[in-house]
């Protein structure tokens, strides 16, 4: 089993030199559809794709407030079939609380545990006849989405569903609290892939979107670490670089 939660990249702090000044200007403006700054703005690689699933990605309020660039985001912006809510306790909410009664959809619960179930060995399960597959992914710290869950007593209750293997989390941006711990468009990644093997998906190769768009904001983000750990250690009076000790 894997632990399916969000894990959070932290921007790298400058010195307040007049560089690392110049730094954090260019990162002012803020693209509201992807939450990257203007500069690094990830809406020109998104390329939405369609899913026999359908996912509701249930992000935790601190996480909405405190990491925009969060990876539950850029999964929401691939999936046509999916959407995001914010809050902390889902038991009352009207939308979460309609899908659950709506007849069309077998609900489950995408989190790790004992009795939860995988493609590989509960495909059958998986497909109850005439009904669409409806993920919940809770998003968020590994603390706040066990909070989440505990208040959220309609989502707790769904069935489980995990995957059929380990898998390690490429977020090389953020140290992983341990081995198995991958973020949310990982999880989202990986689950659209044992479908596939199993015959419920047939996307071609199509949910590879979610990994190229992934790769791609570390890839920025490690950019952004290196520019700002640079300007760190430039003199302010010279230009050049200081010794460090």
């Amino acid at each position: 089993m894997v632990n399916s939660h969000i894990v959070i990249s932290v921007p790298f702090m400058a010195k307040e030199t007049d560089q690392a000044k110049e730094v954090q200007r260019d990162h002012r403006e803020y693209c509201y559809v992807c939450y990257r700054v203007k500069k690094n703005c990830l809406c020109g690689s998104v390329k939405p794709f369609s899913t026999q699933m359908r996912f509701v990605i249930l992000m935790h309020t601190k996480e909405a407030k405190k990491e925009k660039t969060g990876t539950a985001r850029l999964a929401r912006l691939c999936l046509k079939n999916a959407e995001l809510l914010i809050g902390t306790d889902f038991s009352r909410d009207e939308r979460v609380n309609a899908l659950l009664r709506d007849p069309a959809y077998f609900p489950v619960l995408l989190y790790p545990g004992p009795q939860a179930v995988n493609f590989e060995t509960h495909g059958s399960f998986l497909r109850p006849e005439g009904k669409t597959l409806l993920v919940f992914v809770a998003d968020g710290t590994w603390d706040s989405v066990r909070r989440l869950l505990f208040k959220s007593r309609n989502i707790q209750a769904l069935p489980r569903l995990s995957f059929s293997r380990s898998y390690n989390s490429r977020f090389i941006i953020k140290k992983q609290p341990g081995q198995g711990y991958i973020s949310t468009i990982e999880a989202i990644y990986y689950l659209c892939g044992e479908a596939e093997a199993a015959g419920y998906e047939n996307l071609k190769a199509q949910s590879e979107n979610l990994m190229v768009l992934f790769k791609k904001m570390v890839d920025t983000q490690l950019h952004y670490q290196e520019k700002v750990h640079q300007v760190r250690y430039l003199d302010p009076k010279t230009k050049r670089k200081k010794k460090v000790s």
